[in-house]
């Protein structure tokens, strides 16, 4: 384990991110929170602040390897069971929900600690709030969003959906997505880079301080949450998935990825590196899924990459992750759309 070692090593993140304050300088208070802010010692690209597999990854991680990590940092948490969850301790429930809306656990660990400090601290100060999701800088959290398994859930749910709406082609609830520019509460202008980006916007619209460009010096936003992740990405062996290539997707899956197949329609999942026999009903605990498109224009499904010039629109779209239908105007020329070369093309 590698934890007690970075600990030396690396300020401690404690009150959301706050490290240990030189004498001789006045500390930088987060004017939203009233915490003291971390020093800024790494800076990162506001335009893309994680990779899409950072919120997504490390479904591999266990139950056992959080709980490991919140006793190594004197969590509060290492010692919490959840009534309003059958008493499941939190490190079951950050993994548990996280991965049931394809999450990384990781990447929620470091959630909880920008949001309240609660993977560092040894009180339960926060406990009821521990993502902020549903609990708006201007007002109290919503009362069904209340208590800490409610918390992972609702923040996993809310990412989830944030990023099934770009995977979709369409903008966030907040108006958020690749490749458009935008801005945040700082105010700064954004053109987020990637999904990742674009979902951390939508759920905390602040750079903060700890990106290279733009940003306040005195609000720790969605930029704090790169800072505190890839600290906690290197305090710990996490370990790796070999991930499967797969012909139908044209990609590698990840881990606990999960294909139905072009040449007979059997869904196959990632498992240790290989892909399992098949089944005819989709796993329940797909990381990402390359499921067979339903189209109007063929009356009929097609598998993932298919190429379709719609009926409705005459425009031409491409199966993607999902089962989702991709705005893919360059298939009649290339032969290919954004989910890759295109598997076969229907043309009107």
């Amino acid at each position: 384990m590698k934890t007690r070692l970075w600990l030396l090593l690396v300020p401690a993140l404690v009150a959301a991110g706050c490290g240990p304050i030189d004498a001789q300088e006045e500390p930088v208070i987060d004017e939203l929170t009233g915490q003291v802010l971390l020093e800024a010692t790494t800076k990162y690209d506001m335009h893309r602040l994680l990779e899409d597999t950072d919120i997504t990854g490390g479904q591999w991680i266990t139950t056992a390897q959080v709980q490991a990590f919140l006793q190594q940092n004197r969590s509060f948490l290492a010692t919490y069971r959840d009534p309003a969850f059958s008493n499941k301790t939190a490190a079951a429930l950050i993994v548990e929900r996280s991965k049931a809306f394809g999450i990384s656990p990781l990447y929620m660990l470091a959630r909880i600690q920008v949001e309240s400090s609660l993977i560092q601290s040894g009180t339960s100060n926060n406990l009821a709030k521990a993502t902020g999701c549903g609990c708006p800088d201007t007002s109290g959290c919503d009362a069904q969003y209340v208590g800490f398994g409610k918390q992972i859930d609702c923040s996993a749910k809310k990412l989830r959906g944030y990023l099934t709406d770009l995977d979709a082609g369409r903008p966030t609830v907040s108006g958020w997505r690749v490749g458009v520019l935008k801005s945040t509460s700082d105010p700064c202008s954004v053109r987020p880079a990637n999904k990742a980006t674009a979902a951390l916007y939508t759920y905390t619209p602040w750079v903060g301080a700890y990106a290279l460009q733009c940003g306040r010096t005195t609000v720790g936003g969605s930029s704090l949450v790169a800072v505190v992740y890839h600290r906690y990405a290197s305090a710990y062996a996490w370990g790796s998935a070999a991930g499967c290539f797969s012909e139908t997707a044209g990609a590698d899956v990840p881990e606990l990825g999960c294909v139905q197949s072009s040449s007979d329609a059997m869904w196959r999942q990632c498992q240790s590196g290989a892909f399992t026999s098949g089944s005819t009903a989709q796993p329940t605990n797909c990381t990402v899924s390359y499921g067979w498109c339903p189209s109007a224009t063929l009356g009929r499904s097609v598998p993932p990459r298919t190429c379709v010039q719609s009926t409705g629109d005459r425009q031409w779209h491409q199966c993607g992750s999902g089962s989702a239908w991709l705005s893919a105007p360059s298939a009649p020329s290339s032969g290919a759309g954004p989910a890759g070369s295109c598997f076969a093309m229907y043309g009107l």
